[in-house]
C-alpha cells in the first residue's frame, strides 16, 4: 500500500459507502448477478413521498451508463432488483421524486452516496473499479455523470491516488481511461503540466489499441490545453488519413456548413452536402459517438430553410432519417408556430403536420432524449410523451379547424393519461369533436373533468352553465355546482402555495396614461386591491393569458375594492401605442390599458416595470403584480395554459387579501 493511501486511511478491497438505515442490499455487488435492494424512505428527504424512482449509475467496461431500477412498494418499503452486467466494476444508486420531468428531491445517503465497487463471481475485483470510485466522487472534473452529489468532491490527492492505483492494476487498459489520467495530471502538476504533458502524450500515442477517440484526445490537448498548434496540426493530419469519415472530420464538415455566412440556397446546399457525405445511419453505428447534436442542428436548420422557402417535399423526405427529438423540435419551431400565428392556410399545413405527427407516434420510444447519461430510459420516454402530447394537441386543433372531426378522434386516443385533459384549448376542441362525431353524451362528463383538473376555457364554462340551466330550469346554484366539481385537495394545495408566496414590498408611486389619454395615479389606489398585468403586443403568452384575465375582470367588475390595469411595457416599435389600441379594439377584451413610461436612458417604455423588477428578480413577461394599499403583496410570472386556473389563482389571492384585517 502506498504512503498516500496510508495517509488517507484507505484499503484496497471492494469499496462501499452505504452506511444508511434507508438502503439495504447494495453491499458488494457481484457483476453478472442480480442486485436486490430494499429502500425505506423513512427518516430521509423522501419520507412521505408517494412516487419515488430508483436510478442506477454503472461503470461498465470503462463506460458510464445510467439506467432505471423498477421499484415495488410493500408495507412502506420499496423493493427493486437489477441485473448487474458482467463487466460492470462500479454501481451507484439514487432515489428521486420528479415533477414535470425535473428532479425536485433526491436521496443519495446524505451526500455520502449509495456507491460500491463490484467483484466477479469468484470474488475478484474488476477493471475500472478503483478508477470509477475516484472519478465518480469528484464531480468537479466531469468524468462521470453529473448531478448525483450536491457538494461532495474528494481531494485532488485522493483523485490522484485512485487513478494511479488503476494504472498499477490495469496498465494495459490505459487507452480506455487516459483522459481521466490526463485530467488528474493537469490537477496534480499545475504549472508543470505543459512540460510533462507532451511526454505522456507521446507515450500514449505509442500504446497499442489507440482508436480515433485517443487521437482526438491528443489533438485536443495540444490544441486547447497546450496551445501547440504545430503539434495539433500534425496530429490532425494523422486523424484525417486514418479516419476520413470519422468524428473529427464529421465535426469539421458540419461546422463549415453550419457556420458559413451564405445565402439561403448556398446554406441549403452546404447542409445537404454534409448529410450526404456523413449519413446519420453511419453515425448511429458508432455506439460510443456523442455527436447527436450535430444531426439535430443540421436537420432543424435545413427544416426551417425548407419551410421558409416552401420546399415541403424536401422537408418531408427527411422525416425517415430523423429521430423523435429532431421531429419534435422542427414541429415546434415551424408547424406549431405557423398554426399559432396563422402564417399559412390550415389545409396547406395539414399534410406536413400529419406526416410529422405520424412519425413522432412511431418513434416516441426511440430514447433520443437520453442525451448520453443525462437521462435514464424512463426519463427520456416520459419527456418524449410530454412533448408528443403538446404536438398532438396542435394537430388535433388543426384537424378540428378543418372540420376533420372523425380523423381527429383517433389522435385524441393517443394522448397520455397525464395529457388527456391538461390543455385547456384542446379540451375546448375535444368538446367540438364529441359534438360532431355523435358523442353528445360525453360532452357533460368531459366538461366536468376539465373543471375538476382546472383546465377550462371561458367557452367551456359557459357551455357547462347552459347544460346546467337546461337540466335545472335555472342558473341559480351554478357557481356552487362548478366549485363542487373541483378537487378539494387541489384547492387547499393552491391556497397554501399562494399563502406562502405572499410578500410585503412597497412600490414606487407612478402616473401613467391610458389608451384614451386619461392619467392614472397609483397613489389613488388607497384601500384598494389592484391587479397589474404587464404585457406587450409581441408577447404570445401574454395574450394567451387574456381569456383567463377577462374572467377575473368580469368577476370583480362591480367591486369598487378591486381594480385591474394592463400595463403595456417593453414595446419595440415607434407606433406601439397605435398597435396596442388596435389590438384591444379588435380582440374585444374589456381591459383598462395603460402605457408604461419610457426610461430616459434607453427610450424603452419600461420605467414602471423596471421599478418593480428588483422584486420580480426577472425581466420576463407576462408578469402579474397584486398591490394592496401601495404595497406589492403577490407576484407571478408566465402563463400555465389554463384560463380557469389563472382565474382561480387571482381570485384566491384577492379574497385572501380582502379577508385580512
Amino acid at each position: 500500500m502506498s504512503v498516500l493511501a496510508l495517509s488517507l486511511g484507505v484499503t484496497y478491497q471492494a469499496y462501499s459507502q452505504t452506511d444508511s438505515v434507508r438502503l439495504t442490499g447494495l453491499g458488494t455487488p457481484v457483476a453478472g448477478d442480480t442486485l436486490r435492494l430494499s429502500y425505506n424512505p423513512a427518516g430521509g428527504p423522501l419520507q412521505g413521498k408517494e412516487k419515488i424512482q430508483g436510478i442506477i449509475y454503472l461503470f461498465n467496461n470503462y463506460r458510464w451508463v445510467v439506467d432505471d431500477i423498477a421499484l415495488v412498494k410493500h408495507k412502506g418499503i420499496l423493493e427493486g432488483k437489477y441485473g448487474v452486467p458482467a463487466n460492470c466494476a462500479f454501481v451507484a444508486i439514487r432515489f428521486v421524486t420528479e415533477e414535470n420531468g425535473y428532479v425536485v428531491l433526491a436521496d443519495n445517503n446524505n451526500d455520502f452516496g449509495y456507491v460500491a465497487t463490484t467483484v466477479d463471481k469468484q470474488g475478484a475485483k474488476l477493471p475500472g473499479g478503483v478508477l470509477a470510485w475516484g472519478i465518480f466522487r469528484k464531480p468537479s472534473i466531469h468524468k462521470a455523470p453529473d448531478g448525483y452529489f450536491d457538494k461532495k468532491d474528494i481531494s485532488d490527492e485522493a483523485l490522484e491516488m485512485w487513478v494511479r492505483k488503476e494504472m498499477e492494476q490495469y496498465p494495459q487498459n490505459m487507452p480506455k481511461y487516459f483522459d481521466s489520467y490526463l485530467t488528474m495530471l493537469k490537477i496534480s502538476k499545475g504549472d508543470e503540466f505543459p512540460v510533462v504533458a507532451p511526454r505522456n502524450l507521446e507515450r500514449f500515442a505509442r500504446l497499442p489499441g489507440i482508436d480515433e477517440s485517443g487521437y482526438q484526445l491528443i489533438w485536443d490537448t495540444y490544441r486547447f490545453g497546450l496551445k501547440d498548434t504545430q503539434k495539433a496540426d500534425s496530429v490532425k493530419k494523422v486523424i484525417t488519413q486514418l479516419y476520413p469519415h470519422g468524428r473529427v472530420m464529421r465535426f469539421d464538415k458540419y461546422s463549415a456548413a453550419f457556420s458559413r455566412d451564405a445565402a439561403t440556397d448556398q446554406k441549403i446546399a452546404d447542409m445537404e452536402g454534409f448529410l450526404k457525405e456523413f449519413p446519420v445511419a453511419d453515425y448511429r453505428k458508432d455506439s460510443t459517438a456523442t455527436q447527436g447534436f450535430i444531426y439535430l442542428n443540421a436537420y432543424r436548420t435545413l427544416a426551417s430553410l425548407y419551410f421558409d422557402k416552401g420546399q415541403y417535399d424536401k422537408l418531408l423526405a427527411m422525416i425517415p432519417d430523423m429521430d423523435f427529438a429532431a421531429l419534435n423540435e422542427i414541429y415546434h419551431a415551424n408547424i406549431h408556430k405557423a398554426f399559432s400565428l396563422k402564417q399559412m392556410p390550415v389545409d396547406q399545413l395539414y399534410p406536413i403536420s400529419k406526416a410529422f405527427i405520424d412519425a413522432m407516434l412511431q418513434k416516441r420510444t426511440d430514447l433520443s432524449y437520453m442525451d448520453g447519461t443525462r437521462n435514464t430510459p424512463r426519463q427520456a420516454t416520459e419527456n418524449a410523451t410530454r412533448q408528443l402530447d403538446t404536438k398532438l394537441a396542435v394537430h388535433i386543433r388543426l384537424l378540428a379547424k378543418m372540420g376533420r372531426y372523425n380523423e381527429a378522434s383517433p389522435y385524441l386516443a393517443q394522448l397520455s393519461e397525464a395529457g388527456k385533459y391538461s390543455n385547456a384549448n384542446l379540451n375546448e376542441t375535444r368538446i367540438a369533436i364529441l359534438e360532431n362525431t355523435g358523442n353528445q353524451q360525453m360532452v357533460l362528463p368531459t366538461l366536468e373533468m376539465a373543471i375538476k383538473v382546472n383546465t377550462a376555457t371561458p367557452a367551456m364554462i359557459e357551455k357547462l352553465k347552459t347544460l346546467y340551466t337546461e337540466k335545472n330550469g335555472q342558473a341559480t346554484g351554478f357557481e356552487q355546482y362548478r366549485e363542487s366539481l373541483k378537487s378539494a385537495e387541489d384547492i387547499s394545495k393552491t391556497k397554501a402555495e399562494i399563502q406562502a408566496k405572499l410578500i410585503n414590498e412597497k412600490i414606487t408611486a407612478f402616473r401613467l396614461t391610458d389608451i384614451n389619454g386619461k392619467t392614472v395615479n397609483s397613489a389613488d389606489w388607497k384601500d384598494k386591491i389592484v391587479v397589474i398585468d404587464f404585457w406587450a403586443t409581441w408577447c404570445g403568452p401574454c395574450k394567451m393569458a387574456f381569456p383567463g384575465m377577462q374572467m377575473a375582470v368580469d368577476k370583480y367588475a362591480n367591486d369598487p375594492a378591486v381594480g385591474f390595469y394592463f400595463i403595456s411595457t417593453m414595446e419595440t416599435t415607434q407606433d406601439y401605442k397605435q398597435k396596442v389600441k388596435d389590438y384591444i379594439k379588435t380582440s374585444g377584451y374589456r381591459f383598462n390599458v395603460l402605457y408604461d413610461e419610457q426610461t430616459a436612458k434607453n427610450g424603452v417604455n419600461n420605467k414602471v416595470f423596471k421599478s418593480m423588477a428588483p422584486v420580480f428578480q426577472s425581466s420576463a413577461i407576462p408578469r402579474k403584480a397584486i398591490i394592496k394599499n401601495g404595497v406589492m403583496r403577490y407576484t407571478a410570472e408566465g402563463y400555465q395554459g389554463s384560463p380557469s386556473k389563472l382565474y382561480d389563482e387571482l381570485t384566491y389571492v384577492i379574497e385572501l387579501l380582502k379577508a385580512e384585517n
